[in-house]
């Protein structure tokens, strides 16, 4: 580099790798047999998980609902949102591990080892929203800490909203579960209330989209990046996808649809 005529010393520097996400087309998907319902699992038997969903939550009272979809020569991850039996469940995939069942809820880590600097989250998706209408099992007041019961009546007859988001985090949120290390634990007893957080000063950067009418047909859309610090080194990715936006406060509609396909990042 020269400035004023005067010149630097030699200097080296390199790029950080440009990393792509494990089956980012959900291809891969295996099932295992549960309480005698097949759950589906979004990584071929026998690999490492990357991806993971709530099933393991739902098939304690019923059947998956974040599944393979196949349409021609696509395949792609189907997320029903649902009234399973007792509670709404949101069809959900995200990058990380689904840790436990407690009760009727679920404890999942957010996160998968990552240290790049994308500026953009590609997908293709497709979604049929329908009238949110269903929340919790019957209305308690341990949800009142959860999503106050004005909020959940005016959601109540809107049509329902998907979410995808995409955050880079550092290691300010680890937690040890049972012995081991996670980027970040998500608990949903109202009790024990765990949300991920995109305001938090661990997050990077972030990017979301939310939709709330019909896309009928297969669209090919990007969720940028904004970086919040320019001055970190990410060390964990963390991407969800759900049918319901308020899936984590088990509020949504009971026939909404969200179908996505070919993550892909850019930088």
């Amino acid at each position: 580099a020269t400035a004023d005529g005067v010149a630097s010393q030699v200097a080296s520097f390199h790029t950080a790798d440009p990393a792509q996400l494990p089956n980012s087309s959900f291809d891969d998907w295996s099932t295992i047999d549960v309480n005698g319902r097949d759950l589906y699992q979004p990584w071929k038997a026998g690999d490492s998980p990357f991806w993971d969903t709530g099933n393991r939550g739902a098939t304690t009272v019923g059947a998956s609902n974040s599944t393979m979809g196949i349409e021609g020569s696509r395949t792609f991850a189907h997320l029903q949102s649902k009234y399973i039996v007792i509670k709404f469940a949101a069809g959900n995939i995200f990058t990380g591990k689904y840790l436990e069942t407690d009760g009727t809820n679920g404890v999942l880590s957010f996160g998968q080892p990552f240290a790049s600097f994308p500026t953009k989250l590609q997908l293709d998706y497709s979604f049929k929203t329908s009238t949110l209408n269903t929340g919790g099992g019957k209305w308690d007041d341990s949800y009142g800490t959860y999503i106050s019961r004005a909020t959940y009546d005016g959601l109540l007859g809107q049509p329902d909203s998907c979410n995808v988001y995409v955050a880079l985090i550092g290691d300010k949120d680890e937690e040890v579960y049972k012995d081991v290390l996670y980027p970040f634990i998500v608990r949903t007893r109202p009790s024990t209330l765990k949300l991920f957080s995109p305001n938090s000063d661990n997050v990077i950067a972030f990017g979301s989209m939310t939709k709330g009418d019909d896309v009928p047909e297969w669209t090919t859309t990007t969720i940028p990046l904004q970086y919040r610090f320019t001055n970190r080194q990410p060390k964990y990715i963390v991407i969800v996808a759900a049918s319901s936006k308020y899936g984590d406060y088990f509020v949504g509609g009971s026939e909404t649809l969200l179908k996505i396909d070919n993550l892909k990042l850019l930088y």
